[in-house]
Parts: C-alpha cells; sequence; structure tokens
C-alpha cells in the first residue's frame, strides 16, 4: 500500500483577492479527519464571518509518495532431521 502527501486546501477572497492556504498531511485519511472533525470549525466560522460564503475547503492528495508499506516476507520453514 502506498500514501500520498495530501494538502487540506482552504480557498477565500479578501476584497476580491484569491488566498489560498495548504496545511501538509502524509496521508489523506488525516486529511479527511480533519476536514470532517470539528479541527477547522473556528478557523472557517471565523473567516466566513469576515470574508463573507465564497470559500472551500478540500482535500488534494499528491503524487509525492509519503510511506511506502512493503508486506513482510514470511519466514522459511525449517527442516528439522
Amino acid at each position: 500500500m502506498i500514501y500520498y502527501y495530501t494538502a487540506l486546501v482552504l480557498t477565500y477572497a479578501i476584497e476580491g483577492t484569491p488566498v489560498t492556504t495548504k496545511v501538509w498531511y502524509d496521508r489523506e485519511r488525516h486529511c479527511s479527519e480533519a476536514m470532517s472533525g470539528k479541527l477547522m470549525d473556528g478557523l472557517y466560522d471565523q473567516l466566513y464571518e469576515l470574508y463573507g460564503g465564497d470559500m472551500m475547503l478540500t482535500c488534494e492528495v499528491s503524487d509525492v509518495p509519503s510511506f511506502i508499506l512493503k508486506p513482510k516476507l514470511r519466514p522459511k520453514e525449517q527442516k528439522n532431521g
């Protein structure tokens, strides 16, 4: 199994100028947990109050592997005798 670096991307606008902020995670699952959990709620609510509803929060998976899980080899059977 291969895991890829994944960015939590917050995009919003200040006076019509687009702003993009990225927080990087080593696995897509961690990004999804941050996005769907309560972690971003306070920041999202504050930005919504200050700059309006033109915001987007997404997880973008990169093509750069962060971790490769290799299966372990089975030990060789030893013959007795």
